[in-house]
């Protein structure tokens, strides 16, 4: 078995909270507008990590008070994206007419899924062990 990298040694990354259009309902339709805009900006290798659908945000009680989401329609997604191009991304994302170009919004950005989780009001996903 190989022996893993250190954590200085492993590629370093970014997590991205977005707003994603309310027309798009599955993680399928998410991963290919996703796909297109990561070809629009010339960038590769961004996952969709987390993925809530617009009819499941309804009538669900959010975990945090001050969560960004609480009063704008659509889903809600986080991208895991390499450090070397979140500027690209958020460039992208933050422009007026993102939701109508790329069909998602940037919303909140951090070096731990932890923190964008909680800012969007997302639960801890459950663990398959």
């Amino acid at each position: 078995m190989a022996k893993r990298l250190s954590k200085a040694l492993r590629g370093k990354r970014r997590w991205v909270g977005v707003l994603v259009d309310p027309a798009l309902d599955s993680r399928e339709e998410v991963e290919t507008c996703l796909e297109a805009l990561c070809k629009t900006i010339s960038i590769e290798s961004v996952r969709l990590m987390d993925f809530l659908a617009p009819n499941e945000r309804i009538g669900r009680e959010v975990e945090h008070e001050n969560s960004l989401t609480n009063d704008q329609p659509g889903g809600i997604a986080i991208l895991q994206v390499p450090l070397k191009h979140i500027n690209q991304l958020r460039d992208a994302l933050q422009q007026s007419e993102a939701m109508g170009r790329h069909g998602m919004v940037s919303l909140s950005t951090s070096g731990k899924i932890r923190l964008v989780r909680e800012r969007l009001g997302l639960p801890k996903p459950q663990r398959n062990r």
